[in-house]
């Protein structure tokens, strides 16, 4: 008695749990938030700046203290070398002077450990303008992960709003198949009165499987988006989480901004400009540190000799403090070839940063024309779902009472889902072109775009009803 006691205990309680359980809230602010964390694009990005960053390390070690150790262990019986060996190793004396004996020495063992340090102290420019070379190269690398992070926010932003549109658009269909098969039972009915002839019954049912097949495809719609956003979280499913409504909630305005004034703020934003701009300068430092290959290059050195005849033999040790300068006065005109070819690679990035700048500009006027577009159908399209509302409403009525026809009640349900599903398609494309702009001024962000700041609302209270169609 007692255990099923706990068993509807247990049960009572699931009853009230498990329905938040089924749903984790997903704002669209997180569902961002997902997608560049998972994204692998800008995890190898982020590796390509920490590449960039040790390239710099690299430009500044050309001017640093060089250090190197050497050990070397030969036997020889060259007359010259054998000799000199010996000198070296302090083991010289008058036996050694002997004509024989320098003409066909006996093999000795010379073992030598040395060190030497340089110290470089001009290099003709090259050092530097390597380092502000590669630190034009790390803020390119930068601007680029940039984008590819805003190429991502969008992306989440637009998968995210797909699955809205095809949630809506799930229960925009469910209501329309619930309206015919109303308009199959009606026309049922009118039969049995004889007010309405079998032909009506008939149009009544093919237009309610044309409304079941349009339901079905917008669960497979639904399905699609759901998995797509998914994908781009990195998630196993998107099933469990309960979408908002930012599209709806936010209010809708016209954007009447200039698009030369924004252009000018674009360019001061914009990574993928930048990230030229930054290639245009490390190109020019690439340029004047190939010119400084035939510039005097001067360095400080010392080194340090020990020799000696084997590990435990006698052995002397030498050193030697130097200042060299090293003038390659003619390279065949290679440096001069490749620093031309630096120029040339300017003048193409300048040119080419000159089409982005045009680009970014279209960009801005598409991006405005669409938001004032999708205003305006978003105005007319609301008009018509309340005007087919009503033509709908009086045609149902005038058909119960045998004052029309069927063919006119099935156009006005058609009419009312055309006009329904057209005003979320135009919902939907005013927010993505409100983050289209966004991303063409280079303020795609959780800090600048306003649909990632909407008031969070849930998923219960849809557009035309109280309840989002599930899959």
């Amino acid at each position: 008695m007692n255990s099923s006691r706990k068993v509807c205990s247990i049960l009572f309680l699931l009853a009230f749990v498990s329905p938040s359980w089924a749903a984790e809230p997903l704002p669209i602010s997180k569902a961002v938030q997902k997608a560049l964390n998972y994204s692998p694009s800008i995890k190898a990005s982020k590796d390509g700046e920490r590449a960039a960053s040790e390239k710099i390390g690299e430009a500044r070690s050309m001017k640093g203290m060089k250090v190197s150790v050497s050990v070397s262990d030969a036997s020889l019986n060259s007359p010259m070398l054998a000799f000199g060996a010996r000198l070296n190793q302090g083991r010289i004396d008058k036996t050694d002077f002997d004509p024989a004996r320098l003409n066909d020495p006996n093999s000795i063992n010379n073992l030598q450990v040395g060190a030497q340090v340089i110290f470089p102290i001009y290099l003709g420019g090259m050092d530097y303008h390597a380092v502000q070379a590669a630190k034009r190269g790390l803020e390119a690398t930068g601007n680029d992960s940039k984008r590819m992070e805003e190429d991502i926010i969008f992306r989440a932003i637009e998968t995210y709003l797909g699955v809205i549109l095809a949630r809506e658009d799930v229960q925009v269909a469910q209501k329309a198949l619930d309206g015919s098969r109303e308009s199959v039972r009606n026309a049922q009915a009118a039969m049995d009165a004889q007010r309405a002839v079998e032909s009506d019954l008939l149009q009544a049912k093919v237009q309610d499987s044309q409304n079941e097949e349009t339901l079905l495809r917008m669960k497979n719609q639904l399905a699609l988006e759901l998995d797509r956003l998914a994908s781009i979280m990195g998630e196993p499913s998107a099933k469990e989480y309960d979408l908002n409504m930012p599209f709806l909630s936010q209010e809708c305005s016209a954007c009447s901004e200039e698009p030369g004034k924004l252009l000018t703020q674009a360019l001061a934003r914009r990574p993928d400009f930048l990230k030229v701009s930054s290639q245009i300068q490390a190109t020019d430092h690439f340029e004047k540190m190939t010119r400084g290959t035939t510039r005097p290059h001067l360095v400080l050195g010392a080194t340090a000799e020990n020799s000696r005849d084997g590990f435990s033999g006698d052995n002397h040790g030498n050193g030697m403090v130097f200042a060299r300068m090293d003038w390659n006065i003619a390279d065949g005109g290679e440096a001069g070839h490749k620093a031309q070819g630096s120029r040339f690679q300017q003048d193409q990035l300048k040119r080419m940063r000159d089409a982005l700048a045009d680009q970014i500009h279209l960009e801005i006027r598409e991006a405005i024309t669409n938001i004032n577009n999708s205003l305006e159908r978003i105005r007319v399209s609301r008009q018509a779902v309340d005007q087919s509302q009503e033509s709908l409403r009086i045609l149902r009525d005038r058909y119960n009472v045998g004052m029309a026809i069927m063919s006119d009640l099935l156009g006005a349900q058609n009419s009312l889902l055309s006009h329904q599903m057209n005003h979320m398609k135009a919902l939907y494309d005013y927010s993505l072109s409100k983050a289209r702009l966004k991303m063409a001024l280079g303020e795609l962000d959780l800090e600048h775009c306003e649909i990632l700041r909407t008031p969070e609302i849930s998923s219960d209270d849809g557009l035309y009803g109280k309840k989002l169609g599930q899959p």
